[in-house]
């Protein structure tokens, strides 16, 4: 495996020497070393565990220098120099790589260049070399993929070589913050925190829990930055049932849906309350007397806990011990989001308990906080951007959804997240509203909350699938110009949840502002990424963080790669391009370009039977689907090209022209870009490498690593899929008429990709109508039919076009 690393930096001799002694790794008095004294300094420090000397040499006498030769006798024949093949033979031994399974005691450097490992190139390494090949050591990627130094802090580094006052303060290595801080002894408080909004419609303020867990810190002159995740699900849920999905599709009426009424979104607020200045007041530094526990935690923010991040978690309105009701993506849910960032920045009043008879204020917190999660959560983040709140330095989000229509509808239908067929806005609110779990609270906010949740099933129009004034409202990419702070976005590519589109949509319109927007794709579905040994993430969070929220310059703007991409041929392969969709596009006719049916072409839609009969879920029946399953063969036109004689690469949002008519006056259709090709290709879900294999700081939890990994030959792979009402070919919210067997032009924009087709693969185009696993899937047994003459498929590649395509 390849040990990316993008968040290393070799900074100046002096700047080493510096550094090393600020960690003491190397002595202040330096000068009065000589080179040997010096190494067996270092190699003192490297085993903080190790406390005798006699445990110490018998440590040293287990790690070899040669298959003749250990680090022990070794250290008793250093004069002026350090053999630079006895120096990483030891080093990778301390990574957690073992001889000879990973490298060979004759030759560690060959292992290394494989690894993506860096190394000092001089034989000899005197005083400067040396210097340089330790710092470069302690910033290299271990076995585990945690850097050198975050093992050793693991092992009781700081806890051995460092006063208590010491570890309580932020230490800055490589530019990096390091996990100094004691996790044994953290904080756990509730504090609920005051809104400027009635949205469960009782004549008082919302009132909003949020639960802190931080480091304990003595030192009243060290503030601690906050990572906070506002979080629906951290409270409980409740098992929503989903809205019925076998619903044939019906015929619009014409006309622009978002002139259509909104009585939803119909909230009472207030005039924002001062805060009082009560800072002063001794009560109002106390922790409260309420612990928090069974927390929903994020590992990412587990992760930085030990480094003097404060974990923050708020579920917001209509949750468990808060006031009002779920909006599911509403202006009132992000109002509720920021108003804890704003308690944390010092805009807004908290108090201790739900009395509110003593206010509690975060002097613990220097104000700057970043917001992380997945999904929902990453979803929040986003939305707390958009009204450029202060407080806020930067956004980490991780499948996050950017507009809630490109959630749950697509061009003018109903498209369910995978595998979550019938839920939509008022399932997840219902899932959502923990407030339910608590009988009496429950008792006296229901009647508003249903009445609502009636407002919500009729705005949000499971009927038409248009995009009106709900959905508006809920489409983040409207207030990108509000945007204050840089935003790092990470996604998988293989994501049918929270479909690219989503971050795609986003990264063009902030890139369109001049605004900072990082981007990591990964190859996976809808999961988080921080445990994969390959990728160098929790180090580029690190930097970022370090910078963003510490103030400390350490270049992380351009270390970071403005777009890290994760290859679809190979795990351990992060590609770094300069845009994620190329400049130039190719044009294929489809009745030229690719082979399979005659023009023009018909199929039926009339599968829901048949699938129902099959037993297969979605997903299945996706599979089978692409592989030709003759149950299905009726309802699909399958188009594939001639096999490719060098591999493509397709980037951006394949888009796709049709020529079609239907045989009433309503329809859809929907495509699927696919890669055929008997291959090993990865496996549609991270697979574990090693359980436990690394801890999130000294006595922290334990994370297990996880990688994609070459799956079993398969034949045919998914590379993006698309959907579209016949009624809305030029608008989401414009419904227009459509003639029955009249043809017309319809361009579908298909989910965003970066995928690499091998040579000797087909590229495949799919076209059909219901999918079984995203749209409604009435029995509609409509015929389609495409004229291919006049139809087309564009892609953005920097491939130049093979000549038989």
């Amino acid at each position: 495996m390849k040990f990316n690393q993008f968040a290393v930096t070799l900074p100046a001799q002096d700047q080493q020497i510096l550094e090393l002694q600020k960690i003491k790794i190397y002595p202040t008095d330096l000068a009065q070393y000589s080179l040997a004294q010096l190494v067996a300094h270092v190699y003192r420090h490297f085993f903080p565990d190790y406390r005798s000397p006699e445990a110490l040499t018998d440590r040293y006498q287990r790690l070899l220098i040669d298959p003749e030769t250990d680090l022990a006798t070794y250290l008793t024949q250093i004069d002026q120099s350090v053999d630079q093949q006895a120096f990483y033979n030891v080093g990778l031994q301390l990574l957690g790589f073992l001889t000879p399974r990973d490298f060979r005691l004759n030759d560690p450097l060959t292992a290394m260049t494989s690894m993506g490992l860096p190394f000092v190139a001089a034989s000899e390494l005197d005083f400067t070399a040396f210097t340089t090949a330790v710092y470069q050591l302690l910033v290299t990627r271990s076995q585990n993929g945690l850097l050198m130094i975050d093992n050793l802090a693991n092992r009781g580094y700081y806890q051995v070589n460092f006063s208590v006052s010491e570890r309580q303060r932020h230490l800055i290595f490589n530019g990096k913050v390091q996990a100094t801080f004691d996790v044994s002894e953290l904080i756990r408080e509730i504090v609920y925190v005051e809104s400027d909004q009635d949205t469960d419609h009782d004549g008082q303020r919302d009132l909003l829990q949020a639960t802190i867990i931080r480091p304990r810190v003595k030192d009243s002159f060290t503030k601690l930055p906050a990572l906070y995740t506002a979080n629906p699900y951290f409270l409980g849920t409740n098992g929503a049932p989903m809205n019925p999905v076998d619903q044939p599709l019906t015929v619009k009426a014409s006309g622009d849906a978002r002139e259509n009424p909104d009585q939803f979104d119909q909230f009472d607020h207030f005039a924002p309350d001062p805060v009082t200045g009560q800072t002063d007041d001794p009560f109002a530094r106390a922790e409260t007397t309420i612990s928090s526990s069974g927390d929903n935690t994020v590992v990412l923010s587990d992760f930085f806990l030990a480094r003097g991040f404060a974990s923050v978690y708020a579920a917001g309105i209509g949750t468990r011990g808060s006031d009002g009701i779920r909006t599911c993506g509403s202006p009132e849910e992000t109002l509720s989001t920021i108003a804890i960032i704003e308690w944390l920045h010092g805009d807004r009043r908290a108090f201790t308990d739900r009395s509110k008879q003593q206010e509690i204020t975060a002097a613990w917190c220097n104000g700057q906080v970043a917001m992380t999660g997945k999904s929902y959560l990453g979803t929040l983040a986003i939305a707390a951007a958009t009204t450029g709140v202060a407080g806020l330095a930067t956004v980490i989000s991780e499948a996050a959804i950017s507009s809630w229509y490109d959630y749950y509808r697509e061009h003018g239908l109903v498209i369910a997240p995978e595998t979550f067929q019938g839920e939509d806005a008022d399932v997840l609110t219902d899932e959502c509203f923990s407030r339910m779990k608590d009988a009496g609270d429950y008792r006296r906010v229901k009647p508003f909350y249903q009445q609502k949740l009636a407002e919500m099933r009729q705005d949000q129009d499971r009927e038409t699938g248009s995009y009106n004034h709900f959905w508006d409202l809920r489409n983040y990419r409207n207030q990108m110009a509000q945007v204050k702070c840089p935003v790092v976005s990470v996604h998988g590519l293989n994501d049918w949840n929270v479909k690219p589109k989503n971050v795609f949509k986003l990264n063009q319109d902030l890139h369109a502002l001049g605004k900072t927007h990082k981007v990591i794709l990964h190859q996976g579905p809808h999961i988080y990424l921080n445990n994969f040994p390959s990728l160098d993430f929790y180090d580029l969070i690190n930097l970022w963080l370090t910078n963003k929220l510490l103030a400390v310059a350490n270049n992380a703007d351009q270390l970071f790669p403005d777009y890290l991409i994760q290859s679809n041929r190979q795990a351990d392969r992060w590609e770094q391009p300069t845009a994620w969709t190329a400049a130039t596009t190719q044009r294929f006719q489809l009745n030229q370009d690719f082979t399979g049916a005659p023009s023009p072409a018909s199929f039926r839609d009339d599968g829901s039977q048949a699938f129902q009969a099959s037993g297969l879920s979605g997903l299945g029946w996706e599979q089978a689907f692409m592989n030709q399953d003759p149950r299905f063969a009726a309802n699909q036109i399958v188009l594939k090209s001639a096999k490719l004689q060098q591999e493509m690469l397709l980037t951006g949002r394949p888009e796709l022209h049709l020529r079609v008519k239907s045989s009433a006056d309503h329809g859809l259709i929907s495509a699927m870009l696919v890669d055929f090709g008997q291959s090993h290709r990865l496996t549609p879900r991270p697979q574990i490498v090693a359980f436990d294999a690394r801890q999130l700081g000294y006595q922290g939890p334990l994370e297990t690593t996880m990688e994609f990994a070459p799956d079993a030959v398969s034949k045919v792979k998914l590379i993006a899929k698309s959907h579209i009402n016949l009624q809305n070919r030029h608008s989401s919210a414009i419904n227009e008429p459509l003639s029955s067997d009249e043809y017309v032009d319809v361009n579908m924009a298909l989910q965003p990709t970066y995928y690499h087709l091998p040579a000797g693969h087909q590229l495949g185009l799919i076209i059909y109508a219901t999918d079984m696993g995203m749209t409604l899937r009435g029995q509609n047994d409509l015929v389609y039919t495409l004229d291919l003459t006049q139809s087309t498929l564009t892609l953005a590649t920097p491939s130049a076009k093979p000549a038989h395509i």
